[in-house]
């Protein structure tokens, strides 16, 4: 299985469910803003992660890692029973519409675009909503984590949205922070992420 990335991208979010599942990968850095690649991504739109797999080949985070999850099933980290399975796709969900759409217009708009050219108006509009989506985030005290007292793939989703509003400069609070803290300090996601940024 190889995949294809670039550092500091959501290519860590495939890296780190490999890791979690275990599974044997080859990762391969793009030269991603390199108008003559010597790598290039075979995702149709130039962008990474891509998987391939054999005869597989897969475009988008989400659908790369749910391939992954039913390849090597999990009892845990993504349940094939509905139930448990559903809490899951619901915080999958929310995590990328309501949490990372505005999330990632305020990190183009400060990262990529150049000073003079950032619309100042989205950057607020995108500023409030990323703070009432991360506000509407509510931690069950009972649990370590976002569902429950399992790690999922739900939570590798939600941390690396919310490691993106932290660096826009959105406000966490301590038990949002607590939670991610635990999150990036599984040996998981250190070795993805040292893979990633190679």
């Amino acid at each position: 299985m190889k995949i294809y990335t670039y550092p500091k991208s959501r290519s860590l979010r495939v890296l780190w469910t490999l890791e979690e599942i275990g599974a044997t990968y080859e990762s391969v850095k793009v030269d991603l803003f390199n108008p003559a690649p010597c790598i290039k991504s075979p995702h149709s739109r130039g962008k990474v992660p891509f998987l391939s797999d054999g005869d597989v080949s897969i475009e988008e985070t989400l659908a790369i890692c749910i391939y992954i999850c039913e390849k090597y099933p999990s009892t845990t980290f993504y349940p094939a029973e509905p139930k448990q399975r559903s809490t899951i796709n619901s915080w999958l969900s929310y995590a990328l519409t309501d949490l990372e759409s505005p999330v990632w217009n305020l990190l183009k708009q400060q990262v990529f675009i150049p000073e003079n050219q950032r619309n100042l108006g989205l950057i607020d509009y995108s500023k409030n909503e990323a703070n009432r989506a991360v506000n509407q985030i509510r931690l069950n005290k009972g649990y370590e984590w976002i569902t429950g007292p399992n790690f999922t793939l739900a939570d590798i989703f939600v941390t690396h949205t919310l490691l993106w509003a932290k660096l826009c400069g959105i406000a966490i609070n301590s038990d949002i922070k607590d939670y991610m803290d635990r999150a990036m300090s599984r040996p998981t996601y250190l070795k993805a992420q040292e893979r990633n940024n190679r």
